[in-house]
């Protein structure tokens, strides 16, 4: 994978829809940040309540996280897209629960073996959320380890890629921390738009290969 490329390209992307990207992710921020309100309404951690409310809201977030996928890659793609792609997946959230459990339950159970292992399955299953946002179709029902299954095929040689890829913004987020947050406002658009990019690069390499 050309990591220069896609880094342009997400670049040029971001130049375009800067406004936008933080515009859905603005919704994002401002939902948690009224849950962690509500958390702290009901009480410590001791509180079952609290507990069971916190699993709840982190269920609820993964969802619009996938939701949020789906946004950013419309945003690529040159598609139209609105704030309503940061909900779609709610009534999801069953579906999109398991492959969390699941996917942490394989990467734990790895990374028992040694760390390397962990993060090695852990590289095999980062596009499985991506997919999820790509393929999902309600009028089919979800079988959570196909996701699985496709991110860690959609994987398969490259992990090692993108595990170098990840470690290139390592000077992004020395400078977000250098200004105390403030390269924030830019390090996380881009290195979200570049992820996404890298997923979509990755498909179409993928799928030229099948054919």
């Amino acid at each position: 994978m050309d990591r220069v490329e896609i880094k342009t390209k997400a670049r040029t992307i971001l130049k375009e829809n800067f406004k936008d990207f933080w515009r859905g992710y603005i919704v994002i921020l401002l939902i948690s940040f009224v849950c962690s309100l509500i958390l702290m309404v009901f009480g410590n951690s001791e509180n079952l309540l609290s507990a069971t409310l916190s699993i709840v809201i982190s269920f609820f977030t993964t969802t619009l996280t996938v939701g949020f996928m789906l946004y950013i890659l419309k945003m690529i793609r040159g598609e139209s897209y609105s704030n309503e792609d940061i909900f779609r997946f709610v009534k999801n959230v069953l579906p999109i629960t398991v492959i969390s459990i699941l996917m942490t339950i394989f990467i734990t159970l790895w990374s028992f073996l040694f760390i390397i292992p962990g993060i090695i399955a852990a590289l095999g299953y980062s596009m499985v959320f991506y997919l999820y946002a790509d393929k999902h179709d309600d009028e089919k029902p979800d079988n959570p380890m196909d996701y699985l299954s496709q991110s860690k095929e959609l994987m398969k040689g490259y992990k090692l890629d993108y595990f170098v890829f990840c470690l290139s913004f390592i000077g992004w987020i020395l400078v977000s921390v250098i200004t105390l947050g403030l390269g924030l406002i830019y390090t996380i658009p881009y290195l979200t738009l570049s992820e996404a990019v890298y997923y979509e690069e990755l498909k179409k390499k993928k799928e030229l290969k099948e054919n």
